[in-house]
């Protein structure tokens, strides 16, 4: 605030003036009837020079402003301030409407005459004329203040709004972290607001901005600071925020508003014709008054550039099987637990990715189909680490089930873009080191030997006493007397015999597995489906969680076709095309399914899947039947 010392000759004078206005109160106050008048600060101007524009209507407490509109000006309301004067027992209520003027390009402009309705009766200003020249200031660079007496930066485009007096004391403008970024790529944002630390103000409302092509984050609470910049003291109210661009090309972030209160110091206009007293020659055109008890509350609006941003798309080239559309800089971690299970029993295995990046438009990790196990759907939990949701960790938990003796876990894959290093960077890890138990024979119980026991004595044969005579025929082999399991030829024939045997036995067991795994990956992919769609028809889900349920009871569908299961088909690799041809669909039904992978697709990178929204029930339950024809389609 503006502080003076009141120099001690004038306490007298200033005493006397007191007693003088309350002489002045008591008299008989008269008021003036309505008027309406109209003045600039200047006739002439250059292009994007700023000329004020009072509107001053008096005999009046409350009066809305007028809407003045010139072709080739931008005309930009200031504020309204009310003043109560009295001079000569004459009291004088007054509102002015104050207004910046800036000239888009040269010649002449007419302001048409100001009409304002007070009670019935129409009160009409004389129309002024303002001259605009072709030369004017650079304009700043975007995202920068605007700040008078202060020279722009070479190559700056032109037409620059330079401020009036009043708007030196305050400006607003964003700060992005860049203005050259990837689709789905979050840009950490400031939105500032510098008011002059001598002047009293509050802010009344949150902004409000917002774009087309991108996605605001929601502002909170702001954060006060004080910064010196060209010379003043700045109290700054930030805005934090991030911008999400939702489609390539270039994108403007538009100018924003913010409206607050602020006590500013008024120029007080001095009156020649004001009474002389014996006394007191020069005390009410002392200098000293021109600032002293002359403050008044405006409500102030002041407006932001406009930002340009040039989005590029992701690469197509090298973009990995699995990218689901993480834009960022991240690292992953796993774990799982318990690490020692039977088969059939469930592992929780967590996966945590940590962060700066858009994680609205994070999926989970990619855990890879082997044989012998099942995997559910996965569940999220996100963490910030600031106020926009930019930075942070977001940990995915998923149940897998081993229906055989394994040793480690599936391999789990992460991919997402790093706009940084510009190319797609794939996280794995196949450390996770577990024991699942398979079924184990009962042992056969064993008999204790006894080590004093003497070993039982062997059955001696009884020596042949007989004679036998000599003879002399070829008696053949069967009537040698050696058993025949004791000769090479008989073990010779039960080999080949036990060969066959176990190659017969081992090309069935690998027929009936290859089968059976194909049977079981069937009914994992079914059960995963009656999960999806039971979660659809009664939990409340986000518009991000409703369209990736949806978009995979689809792809599931197309998986379980039998041409599908026999090529082992990832669902996660079927698009709208693949899953209409799997079931030869055609007309209103195949149309419905591609509107279904278009709308999952403009969620997605709209990052609009956890802002707290909900799907409404008509949408959920147009979606419900698509999939239901679908379904019907399939059997």
């Amino acid at each position: 605030m503006f502080t003076r010392r009141i120099p001690s000759g004038l306490l007298l004078p200033l005493w006397a003036f007191v007693l003088l206005a309350v002489f002045i109160l008591s008299a008989v106050v008269r008021a003036d009837g309505p008027s309406i008048s109209a003045m600039l600060s200047s006739a002439t101007a250059t292009v994007g020079e700023a000329v004020e524009l009072q509107v001053v209507i008096s005999g009046v407490s409350n009066a809305s402003a007028p809407d003045i509109r010139v072709d080739g000006v931008r005309v930009q309301y200031g504020g309204a301030s009310t003043s109560v004067q009295i001079v000569n027992t004459t009291m004088t209520q007054s509102v002015t409407h104050n207004y910046t003027l800036i000239p888009q390009r040269a010649g002449t402009f007419t302001i048409p005459s100001i009409i304002i309705d007070i009670s019935g009766k129409k009160f009409t200003t004389s129309p002024m004329t303002l001259s605009v020249s072709g030369q004017g200031q650079p304009n700043p660079a975007p995202g920068q203040p605007v700040v008078p007496g202060q020279p722009a930066a070479p190559g700056s485009p032109a037409t620059p709004p330079s401020q009036p007096a009043l708007q030196r004391l305050y400006f607003a403008e964003w700060v992005l972290a860049k203005t050259t970024a990837y689709v789905g790529e979050a840009i950490p944002a400031e939105l500032r607001l510098y008011v002059d630390s001598q002047v009293r103000w509050g802010i009344q409302q949150m902004p409000n901005a917002s774009g087309d092509g991108f996605i605001l984050q929601k502002f909170p609470q702001p954060r006060k600071a004080t910064a010196q910049r060209d010379g003043r003291t700045y109290d700054i109210l930030v805005f934090k925020s991030a911008l999400i661009p939702a489609k390539a090309g270039k994108l403007t972030l538009p100018a924003t508003d913010i409206d607050f209160i602020a006590t500013v110091p008024q120029k007080r206009q001095r009156r020649s014709n004001l009474p002389r007293m014996p006394g007191f020659p020069d005390m009410f055109n002392d200098p000293f008054f021109d600032n002293a008890f002359n403050f008044q509350q405006q409500q102030v609006k002041t407006q932001t550039t406009p930002v340009e941003l040039e989005i590029k798309p992701l690469p197509l080239a090298g973009r990995p099987k699995h990218f689901s559309g993480a834009v960022g800089t991240f690292t992953m971690t796993t774990g799982a637990s318990p690490a020692r299970v039977k088969a059939g029993d469930p592992i929780t295995v967590t996966c945590t990715i940590s962060g700066i990046g858009s994680f609205d438009r994070m999926e989970a990790p990619y855990i890879a189909e082997e044989p012998g196990w099942r995997a559910y759907p996965p569940s999220a939990k996100f963490k910030a680490n600031d106020e926009v949701n930019v930075s942070g960790s977001k940990t995915f938990e998923t149940a897998l089930i081993a229906d055989s003796a394994k040793d480690r876990l599936p391999k789990i894959e992460f991919t997402f873009f790093d706009p940084d290093k510009e190319k797609y960077v794939t996280l794995a890890d196949e450390s996770n080191l577990i024991t699942v138990d398979g079924t184990v024979a009962a042992p056969t119980p064993a008999v204790a030997s006894q080590p004093n026991a003497a070993a039982p004595a062997a059955t001696p044969q009884p020596k042949v006493t007989d004679i036998f005579y000599i003879q002399t025929e070829n008696t053949g082999w069967g009537l040698v007397f050696e058993p025949a399991w004791r000769t090479r030829g008989f073990w010779l024939t039960q080999l080949l015999l036990l060969v066959g045997f176990v190659g017969l036995q081992g090309w069935r067991i690998q027929h009936a597995r290859l089968n059976d795994q194909r049977l079981r990956r069937a009914a994992a992919l079914r059960e995963t489906l009656a999960c999806l769609l039971k979660a659809l028809r009664q939990q409340p889900m986000s518009p991000g969680e409703f369209y990736d349920s949806a978009m995979r009871v689809l792809q599931i569908e197309a998986a379980l076709t039998s041409a599908a299961i026999r090529a082992e088909r990832d669902p996660a690799t079927i698009d709208a095309e693949t899953a209409c041809a799997s079931l030869n669909l055609q007309g209103e039904t195949a149309a419905e399914v591609h509107r279904l992978f278009a709308a999952h697709d403009e969620v997605r990178y709209a990052g609009s899947g956890g802002n707290g929204e909900t799907i409404s029930p008509e949408r959920r339950e147009a979606v419900l039947k698509t999939l239901e024809r679908f379904e019907k389609s399939h059997v």
